[in-house]
């Protein structure tokens, strides 16, 4: 577990070291990051390059993302959606409880959900949750109709 004296992009490099280092240690295929603008999902690339581990990107809003890197990631065989497009149920109450841990804790727990009900991830296994540049969770996903059955294993780092 890795605590982040402070929060912010500078951590990126960290996060996505640390998420491919338990990634190998316990055996999970499956990443979802999430990323605003493509600067996430472009390290994440890199990152990842040659390791077999899926990636899907969740972004906020298409406006904010290049229109180029999301073609460019798809013909590459990534996933790539937006929450602003999709339906799903997320209880304030728990957003709230989420960002008493951090920001990015909500958000790594939001893309996973999404993830889940895009078809994106399985529901049957672990997989990793990127949220932000400094947050990420082991995690079994689930949609927002069974958010119940999602299940947090781990937190991997998180900003103090």
């Amino acid at each position: 577990m890795t605590y982040y004296s402070t929060p912010g992009r500078e951590n990126i490099d960290k996060t996505l070291a640390s998420i491919k280092k338990t990634a190998e240690e316990l055996g999970i295929s499956d990443v979802v990051v999430a990323s605003t603008t493509g600067f996430t999902a472009k390290k994440a690339v890199e990152a990842f390059r040659n390791t077999g581990v899926k990636l899907s990107f969740i972004g906020t809003g298409r406006e904010r993302f290049p229109s180029e890197l999301i073609e460019d990631l798809k013909k590459k065989g990534f996933n790539v959606c937006f929450s602003h497009e999709i339906t799903y149920e997320y209880p304030d109450l728990v957003k709230m409880a989420y960002r008493r841990f951090c920001e990015g804790m909500k958000v790594a727990v939001e893309i996973a959900m999404i993830a889940a009900q895009q078809g994106y991830v399985p529901t049957d296994r672990d997989i990793i949750s990127m949220g932000k540049w400094d947050t990420a969770i082991v995690v079994k996903p689930s949609t927002s109709s069974r958010f119940e059955d999602l299940t947090i294993r781990e937190l991997i780092c998180k900003p103090s």
